[in-house]
Protein backbone atom coordinates (compact mmCIF):
# COMPACT_ATOMS: atom_id res chain seq x y z
CA UNK A 1 0.00 0.00 0.00
CA UNK A 2 1.53 3.04 -1.32
CA UNK A 3 1.75 6.52 0.25
CA UNK A 4 -1.30 8.19 -1.48
CA UNK A 5 -3.38 5.24 -0.92
CA UNK A 6 -2.71 5.55 3.32
CA UNK A 7 -3.51 9.28 2.81
CA UNK A 8 -6.71 9.28 1.61
CA UNK A 9 -8.33 6.28 3.57
CA UNK A 10 -7.20 8.13 6.83
CA UNK A 11 -9.12 11.44 5.23
CA UNK A 12 -12.00 9.61 4.09
CA UNK A 13 -12.42 8.06 7.77
CA UNK A 14 -11.47 11.52 9.37
CA UNK A 15 -14.40 13.60 7.07
CA UNK A 16 -16.98 10.95 7.95
CA UNK A 17 -17.68 12.95 11.06
CA UNK A 18 -17.04 16.36 9.79
CA UNK A 19 -18.96 18.91 7.29
CA UNK A 20 -16.27 18.61 5.03
CA UNK A 21 -16.01 15.27 2.71
CA UNK A 22 -13.43 14.41 0.59
CA UNK A 23 -15.82 13.04 -2.84
CA UNK A 24 -14.45 11.35 -5.99
CA UNK A 25 -15.53 13.79 -8.97
CA UNK A 26 -17.20 12.43 -11.99
CA UNK A 27 -15.57 11.86 -15.00
CA UNK A 28 -12.07 11.45 -13.00
CA UNK A 29 -11.25 8.36 -12.50
CA UNK A 30 -9.17 7.93 -9.22
CA UNK A 31 -9.36 11.54 -8.20
CA UNK A 32 -10.13 13.45 -5.13
CA UNK A 33 -11.12 16.73 -4.43
CA UNK A 34 -12.48 19.11 -1.53
CA UNK A 35 -15.91 20.70 -2.91
CA UNK A 36 -15.88 24.40 -2.45
CA UNK A 37 -18.91 26.65 -1.98
CA UNK A 38 -19.00 29.92 -4.87
CA UNK A 39 -19.82 33.27 -3.76
CA UNK A 40 -22.29 33.26 -1.04
CA UNK A 41 -23.31 29.85 -1.00
CA UNK A 42 -22.46 27.17 1.67
CA UNK A 43 -21.53 23.64 1.61
CA UNK A 44 -25.05 22.23 3.18
CA UNK A 45 -25.02 19.05 5.20
CA UNK A 46 -28.36 17.86 4.13
CA UNK A 47 -29.18 18.14 0.33
CA UNK A 48 -32.47 19.56 -0.42
CA UNK A 49 -34.10 17.38 -2.63
CA UNK A 50 -37.88 18.34 -2.89
CA UNK A 51 -40.86 20.57 -2.00
CA UNK A 52 -43.86 18.97 -1.01
CA UNK A 53 -45.61 22.74 -1.54
CA UNK A 54 -44.59 23.60 -5.13
CA UNK A 55 -43.33 19.96 -6.04
CA UNK A 56 -40.36 21.09 -7.08
CA UNK A 57 -37.49 18.49 -6.86
CA UNK A 58 -33.73 18.86 -7.81
CA UNK A 59 -34.01 17.76 -11.18
CA UNK A 60 -37.21 19.92 -11.86
CA UNK A 61 -35.97 22.36 -14.60
CA UNK A 62 -38.01 26.07 -14.52
CA UNK A 63 -39.04 27.88 -17.46
CA UNK A 64 -36.55 30.94 -17.90
CA UNK A 65 -37.01 34.07 -19.19
CA UNK A 66 -35.54 36.77 -22.26
CA UNK A 67 -33.49 39.77 -20.97
CA UNK A 68 -32.43 42.93 -22.75
CA UNK A 69 -28.18 44.06 -22.13
CA UNK A 70 -28.50 47.20 -20.66
CA UNK A 71 -25.08 48.06 -19.84
CA UNK A 72 -22.33 47.09 -17.17
CA UNK A 73 -22.23 49.47 -13.67
CA UNK A 74 -20.28 48.61 -10.49
CA UNK A 75 -22.50 48.09 -7.25
CA UNK A 76 -21.76 48.07 -3.94
CA UNK A 77 -22.52 45.41 -1.03
CA UNK A 78 -20.78 45.91 2.12
CA UNK A 79 -18.25 48.01 1.18
CA UNK A 80 -17.05 45.79 -1.37
CA UNK A 81 -17.12 46.62 -5.33
CA UNK A 82 -18.74 44.42 -7.53
CA UNK A 83 -18.86 44.89 -11.34
CA UNK A 84 -22.70 43.69 -12.82
CA UNK A 85 -24.26 43.49 -15.88
CA UNK A 86 -27.59 45.05 -15.67
CA UNK A 87 -30.19 43.08 -17.68
CA UNK A 88 -33.91 43.97 -18.29
CA UNK A 89 -36.67 41.39 -18.25
CA UNK A 90 -38.69 43.32 -21.34
CA UNK A 91 -42.65 42.40 -20.70
CA UNK A 92 -41.64 38.77 -20.96
CA UNK A 93 -45.11 36.79 -21.27
CA UNK A 94 -45.74 32.67 -21.78
CA UNK A 95 -47.06 32.54 -26.18
CA UNK A 96 -47.45 28.67 -26.28
CA UNK A 97 -46.70 25.66 -24.16
CA UNK A 98 -45.58 22.40 -26.13
CA UNK A 99 -46.18 19.10 -24.70
CA UNK A 100 -44.40 15.89 -25.33
CA UNK A 101 -47.32 14.28 -26.30
CA UNK A 102 -48.82 16.23 -28.97
CA UNK A 103 -45.89 18.30 -30.17
CA UNK A 104 -42.79 15.72 -29.24
CA UNK A 105 -41.26 18.37 -26.98
CA UNK A 106 -42.12 19.80 -23.24
CA UNK A 107 -41.06 23.19 -23.44
CA UNK A 108 -42.70 26.87 -23.14
CA UNK A 109 -42.21 29.96 -25.77
CA UNK A 110 -41.40 33.41 -24.06
CA UNK A 111 -42.61 36.20 -26.08
CA UNK A 112 -40.71 39.48 -25.21
CA UNK A 113 -40.59 43.53 -26.01
CA UNK A 114 -43.82 44.41 -27.43
CA UNK A 115 -43.89 45.59 -31.12
CA UNK A 116 -46.82 47.52 -33.69
CA UNK A 117 -48.79 44.95 -35.39
CA UNK A 118 -47.96 46.15 -38.64
CA UNK A 119 -44.44 44.95 -38.13
CA UNK A 120 -45.31 41.77 -37.62
CA UNK A 121 -45.69 38.80 -40.60
CA UNK A 122 -48.95 37.54 -40.92
CA UNK A 123 -48.50 33.85 -39.61
CA UNK A 124 -47.17 35.22 -36.19
CA UNK A 125 -50.55 37.30 -36.26
CA UNK A 126 -52.33 34.79 -35.97
CA UNK A 127 -49.99 33.43 -33.47
CA UNK A 128 -50.49 36.07 -31.11
CA UNK A 129 -53.98 36.43 -31.39
CA UNK A 130 -54.59 32.34 -30.92
CA UNK A 131 -52.41 33.30 -27.72
CA UNK A 132 -54.29 36.58 -26.85
CA UNK A 133 -51.10 38.26 -25.97
CA UNK A 134 -49.74 41.77 -27.74
CA UNK A 135 -47.23 41.63 -30.07
CA UNK A 136 -43.54 40.29 -29.38
CA UNK A 137 -40.45 41.08 -30.85
CA UNK A 138 -38.42 38.19 -29.73
CA UNK A 139 -39.83 34.87 -29.36
CA UNK A 140 -37.36 32.08 -26.95
CA UNK A 141 -38.06 28.49 -26.44
CA UNK A 142 -37.49 26.60 -22.96
CA UNK A 143 -37.21 23.36 -22.45
CA UNK A 144 -38.93 21.73 -19.38
CA UNK A 145 -39.91 19.27 -17.21
CA UNK A 146 -43.12 18.02 -16.49
CA UNK A 147 -44.25 19.35 -13.05
CA UNK A 148 -43.26 22.88 -14.09
CA UNK A 149 -45.58 23.12 -16.63
CA UNK A 150 -48.95 22.08 -14.68
CA UNK A 151 -49.69 25.57 -13.13
CA UNK A 152 -48.76 27.52 -16.32
CA UNK A 153 -51.13 29.58 -18.25
CA UNK A 154 -50.74 31.37 -22.20
CA UNK A 155 -50.48 34.79 -21.16
CA UNK A 156 -48.67 34.71 -17.67
CA UNK A 157 -46.16 37.24 -17.24
CA UNK A 158 -42.43 36.32 -16.20
CA UNK A 159 -41.03 39.47 -14.23
CA UNK A 160 -37.82 39.93 -12.59
CA UNK A 161 -38.85 38.14 -9.49
CA UNK A 162 -38.95 34.93 -11.10
CA UNK A 163 -35.09 34.96 -10.70
CA UNK A 164 -33.43 34.34 -6.88
CA UNK A 165 -30.82 36.41 -5.66
CA UNK A 166 -27.50 34.35 -5.16
CA UNK A 167 -28.58 31.79 -7.49
CA UNK A 168 -26.44 31.13 -10.36
CA UNK A 169 -27.89 31.39 -14.11
CA UNK A 170 -26.91 30.77 -17.21
CA UNK A 171 -27.11 33.07 -19.76
CA UNK A 172 -26.97 32.40 -24.00
CA UNK A 173 -26.54 35.34 -26.42
CA UNK A 174 -24.85 36.95 -29.35
CA UNK A 175 -21.45 37.89 -29.07
CA UNK A 176 -20.05 41.04 -30.22
CA UNK A 177 -19.19 41.29 -34.25
CA UNK A 178 -15.86 42.66 -34.86
CA UNK A 179 -15.88 42.01 -38.86
CA UNK A 180 -13.23 40.16 -40.91
CA UNK A 181 -10.20 39.54 -38.69
CA UNK A 182 -6.74 38.46 -39.24
CA UNK A 183 -4.91 35.81 -37.35
CA UNK A 184 -3.43 37.97 -34.94
CA UNK A 185 -5.85 39.46 -33.58
CA UNK A 186 -8.37 35.98 -34.13
CA UNK A 187 -6.11 33.66 -33.23
CA UNK A 188 -3.60 35.13 -30.88
CA UNK A 189 -0.90 34.66 -33.97
CA UNK A 190 2.44 35.61 -32.72
CA UNK A 191 3.21 37.11 -36.60
CA UNK A 192 6.19 37.57 -38.44
CA UNK A 193 9.60 38.98 -37.36
CA UNK A 194 10.07 43.00 -38.20
CA UNK A 195 13.07 42.97 -39.68
CA UNK A 196 15.70 39.82 -40.95
CA UNK A 197 13.91 39.63 -44.55
CA UNK A 198 10.34 39.92 -43.36
CA UNK A 199 8.82 42.49 -45.59
CA UNK A 200 5.21 43.56 -46.03
CA UNK A 201 3.99 40.91 -44.30
CA UNK A 202 4.52 40.69 -40.49
CA UNK A 203 0.82 40.47 -39.25
CA UNK A 204 0.21 37.11 -41.79
CA UNK A 205 -0.03 33.71 -40.89
CA UNK A 206 2.98 32.38 -42.57
CA UNK A 207 2.62 28.98 -44.26
CA UNK A 208 -0.32 26.91 -44.40
CA UNK A 209 0.44 23.38 -45.23
CA UNK A 210 3.48 21.21 -45.95
CA UNK A 211 4.99 19.67 -49.09
CA UNK A 212 4.01 17.89 -51.64
CA UNK A 213 2.53 15.35 -49.42
CA UNK A 214 0.14 15.71 -48.47
CA UNK A 215 -0.30 18.45 -51.02
CA UNK A 216 -3.29 19.93 -49.01
CA UNK A 217 -4.71 22.48 -46.27
CA UNK A 218 -5.64 20.06 -43.47
CA UNK A 219 -9.40 21.08 -42.25
CA UNK A 220 -9.51 23.05 -39.55
CA UNK A 221 -6.60 25.33 -39.88
CA UNK A 222 -6.57 28.55 -38.56
CA UNK A 223 -6.79 31.30 -41.10
CA UNK A 224 -8.02 35.12 -41.25
CA UNK A 225 -11.91 35.02 -41.37
CA UNK A 226 -15.05 36.70 -39.58
CA UNK A 227 -14.42 37.27 -35.94
CA UNK A 228 -17.64 37.32 -33.54
CA UNK A 229 -21.83 37.69 -34.20
CA UNK A 230 -22.00 33.84 -33.04
CA UNK A 231 -24.04 32.26 -30.17
CA UNK A 232 -21.74 32.45 -26.98
CA UNK A 233 -22.78 31.22 -23.41
CA UNK A 234 -21.83 32.67 -20.27
CA UNK A 235 -22.19 29.72 -17.35
CA UNK A 236 -22.77 30.00 -13.47
CA UNK A 237 -23.09 33.76 -13.60
CA UNK A 238 -24.96 34.63 -9.91
CA UNK A 239 -27.42 36.79 -9.54
CA UNK A 240 -25.89 39.53 -7.02
CA UNK A 241 -29.64 42.01 -6.94
CA UNK A 242 -33.06 42.63 -9.03
CA UNK A 243 -34.69 45.52 -8.92
CA UNK A 244 -38.73 44.90 -9.23
CA UNK A 245 -39.42 48.85 -10.28
CA UNK A 246 -37.44 48.93 -13.32
CA UNK A 247 -37.94 45.06 -13.78
CA UNK A 248 -34.45 44.45 -13.82
CA UNK A 249 -31.96 41.92 -12.60
CA UNK A 250 -27.71 41.95 -11.72
CA UNK A 251 -25.57 39.46 -12.65
CA UNK A 252 -21.89 39.56 -11.79
CA UNK A 253 -19.93 39.34 -14.39
CA UNK A 254 -19.93 40.24 -17.97
CA UNK A 255 -22.85 38.27 -20.53
CA UNK A 256 -22.19 38.09 -24.39
CA UNK A 257 -23.55 41.21 -26.77
CA UNK A 258 -24.05 44.70 -27.06
CA UNK A 259 -26.11 46.99 -25.58
CA UNK A 260 -29.97 46.50 -26.72
CA UNK A 261 -29.03 42.72 -27.03
CA UNK A 262 -31.40 40.02 -26.37
CA UNK A 263 -30.43 37.31 -24.12
CA UNK A 264 -31.63 33.92 -23.19
CA UNK A 265 -31.75 33.29 -18.54
CA UNK A 266 -31.99 30.14 -17.50
CA UNK A 267 -31.29 28.62 -13.71
CA UNK A 268 -27.76 26.83 -14.31
CA UNK A 269 -27.20 23.22 -13.43
CA UNK A 270 -24.90 24.15 -10.77
CA UNK A 271 -27.91 25.55 -7.99
CA UNK A 272 -26.92 24.44 -4.57
CA UNK A 273 -30.51 25.20 -3.34
CA UNK A 274 -31.49 25.18 0.22
CA UNK A 275 -35.29 26.08 -0.37
CA UNK A 276 -37.34 25.97 -3.59
CA UNK A 277 -37.12 29.08 -6.00
CA UNK A 278 -40.92 30.25 -7.34
CA UNK A 279 -42.00 27.55 -9.12
CA UNK A 280 -43.31 27.12 -11.70
CA UNK A 281 -42.87 30.54 -11.96
CA UNK A 282 -43.37 33.66 -9.77
CA UNK A 283 -46.98 35.27 -9.62
CA UNK A 284 -46.99 38.88 -8.92
CA UNK A 285 -49.41 39.86 -6.16
CA UNK A 286 -51.79 43.00 -6.72
CA UNK A 287 -50.52 46.12 -4.99
CA UNK A 288 -46.99 44.30 -4.44
CA UNK A 289 -44.68 46.83 -2.84
CA UNK A 290 -41.77 47.79 -5.19
CA UNK A 291 -38.26 46.54 -3.90
CA UNK A 292 -34.64 46.29 -4.52
CA UNK A 293 -32.58 43.09 -3.31
CA UNK A 294 -29.42 42.50 -3.14
CA UNK A 295 -27.63 39.73 -2.13
CA UNK A 296 -24.68 39.75 0.63
CA UNK A 297 -21.69 37.69 0.92
CA UNK A 298 -22.59 36.04 3.78
CA UNK A 299 -26.28 34.72 2.26
CA UNK A 300 -28.14 37.30 3.52
CA UNK A 301 -30.62 39.79 1.46
CA UNK A 302 -30.84 43.12 2.22
CA UNK A 303 -34.27 44.48 0.80
CA UNK A 304 -34.78 48.00 0.71
CA UNK A 305 -38.15 49.66 -0.46
CA UNK A 306 -38.05 51.74 -4.30
CA UNK A 307 -40.60 54.21 -5.81
CA UNK A 308 -42.77 52.37 -8.60
CA UNK A 309 -42.40 55.53 -11.17
CA UNK A 310 -38.79 57.28 -11.81
CA UNK A 311 -40.31 60.63 -13.22
CA UNK A 312 -37.76 63.24 -14.65
CA UNK A 313 -37.15 66.77 -13.02
CA UNK A 314 -39.07 69.32 -15.34
CA UNK A 315 -37.17 72.77 -15.19
CA UNK A 316 -39.57 76.39 -15.94
CA UNK A 317 -38.20 78.54 -18.75
CA UNK A 318 -36.95 81.07 -16.41
CA UNK A 319 -34.47 78.11 -14.83
CA UNK A 320 -33.49 77.52 -17.85
CA UNK A 321 -32.76 81.33 -19.07
CA UNK A 322 -30.89 81.46 -15.63
CA UNK A 323 -28.40 78.28 -16.79
CA UNK A 324 -28.23 79.25 -20.17
CA UNK A 325 -26.81 82.50 -18.42
CA UNK A 326 -24.52 81.18 -15.76
CA UNK A 327 -22.90 79.06 -18.58
CA UNK A 328 -22.44 82.07 -20.97
CA UNK A 329 -20.31 84.05 -17.86
CA UNK A 330 -18.42 80.91 -17.44
CA UNK A 331 -16.92 80.94 -20.99
CA UNK A 332 -16.28 84.94 -20.88
CA UNK A 333 -14.91 84.31 -17.36
CA UNK A 334 -12.43 80.92 -19.62
CA UNK A 335 -11.67 83.48 -22.53
CA UNK A 336 -10.55 86.45 -20.59
CA UNK A 337 -8.49 84.62 -18.42
CA UNK A 338 -6.96 82.97 -21.66
CA UNK A 339 -5.99 86.56 -23.19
Amino acid sequence: MNNLTQFLRRSLSISANSTTNITRKQGLAGSWYIPKPSFGQKLQDEKFVKDEVTGWNKNSHRVGAVGKKVGMMTTYIDGTAYPVTVIEIPTNQITQIKRKVLDGVDSVQVGADEIRLKNVTRPLQGHFARANVPPKRVLMEFKVTRNAMKSLEVGQPIVAKHFVPGQLVTIKGTSIGKGFAGVMKKWNFGGQPATHGVSRSHRSLGSTGCRQTPGRVFKGKKMPGRLGGISSTQFNLQVLGINTALNVIMVKGAVPGKKGGYLKIIDSRSNKWTQSPPFPIYVPQPNEAAQEILFKPDGELLVEDQPVAIAPKLLSVEQVDQMNNEIKEKREKRKQSQN
